[in-house]
């Protein structure tokens, strides 16, 4: 009973460690042969030097987010026909065209909330008659008029996220829709 456990326990030592199989040596030769050649295979994707979205690349990533149903987008990307680095490289440009698309709508809002909020306390500056708390409205509202131009100083954004994000903003239904 002990040699039949002594052999199960050396039988599958041996199967483990590839007894009978290619030396290791021969299995690491194989593998970077593999990896070689694959990185001689040229990359099917170049993205564009200007590095701007277009209609078809967001109808591209529209067509795999709807395939997409469960898979990984490499997976979906595979399965509609389109280069998984292609589609990897558009959604990286359609989500930085998303985050200055948002960037611009919150700080249109917050101009929008500095607006108001100094129109109130020019509203209760007229009211005020101490002037104690005439002065202390009054600096409030000289604040928050500096934080307000700050505001609208416009931001230097590179000329293809600026192209993008307005690309993105007028198809956002359809990229944001249910895949």
């Amino acid at each position: 009973m002990r040699k039949i456990g002594l052999v199960l326990v050396v039988g599958t030592a041996c199967a483990a460690a590839g007894c009978g199989r290619d030396a290791p040596a021969d299995r690491l030769a194989r593998a970077a042969a593999s990896s070689t050649a694959r990185l001689a295979l040229p990359a099917a994707f170049r993205p564009p030097a200007d590095g701007t979205l277009t209609g078809a690349q967001i109808d591209l990533y529209v067509k795999v987010r709807r395939a997409a149903k469960g898979r990984t987008d490499a997976e979906a990307s595979r399965a509609v026909g389109v280069d998984p680095d292609e589609f990897t490289w558009v959604r990286s440009r359609i989500v930085e065209g998303m985050l200055e698309a948002d960037r611009r709508r919150v700080r249109a809002a917050s101009e929008a909330v500095y607006g108001k909020t100094i129109a109130s306390l020019r509203e209760t500056r007229r009211a005020v008659r101490d002037p104690a708390t005439a002065r202390a409205v009054d600096e409030q509202i000289a604040g928050l008029e500096r934080e307000r131009i700050a505001l609208r100083r416009p931001e230097a954004v590179p000329p293809a996220l600026a192209a993008n994000a307005r690309l993105v903003a007028a198809r956002r239904g359809e990229i944001d829709g249910p895949p």
